[in-house]
């Protein structure tokens, strides 16, 4: 143990948290890709374990939801990763929970770090701004409408 700037200093090493934050993620993963529908939680408490397990659907485009906000002016964004797919700017999408449609609007802008794009496809973190202001949460899931 140390001394630092008069206070004592932990000797947890920064290589135990992220072995153990990997450990618990692997397990996670691993929970949602089998079908469990009790996935181990988190011990740290740093993030809520998800209730479900990981769908496919056969559209092919799927957008995980990891935050949620509002821009004055702009709207609310949901910021995530596409899992699948390809979703574009003006596509109509419904935002999933626990596999039941939550709601239902249309994308109408994309954005990754400070720039705008027309599409987000796979493994690409963004943010979508959607046109309604309707409940978004993290670890529900966006994917594009049926078509009518």
């Amino acid at each position: 143990m140390g001394w630092l700037f008069g206070r004592k200093q932990d000797a947890e090493d920064a290589n135990e948290v992220l072995r153990r934050y990997n450990e618990a993620e692997a397990a996670r993963l691993t929970a949602m890709t089998s079908g469990l529908t009790s996935p181990p939680t988190v011990d740290d408490g740093t993030r809520p374990a998800a209730s479900g397990a990981l769908s496919v659907h056969s559209s092919g485009a799927e957008f995980q939801v990891e935050d949620v906000f509002t821009i004055t002016g702009r709207g609310r964004v949901a910021t995530g990763t596409m899992r699948s797919g390809v979703l574009r700017v003006d596509d109509d999408i419904q935002v999933l929970r626990e596999g039941v449609v939550q709601a239902q609007t249309r994308i109408t802008g994309i954005e990754m770090f400070r720039k705008h794009v027309k599409e987000a496809t796979v493994g690409e973190p963004v943010g979508l701004l959607l046109r309604e202001k309707i409940a978004v949460a993290r670890g529900d899931v966006i994917r594009p409408a049926p078509s009518a």
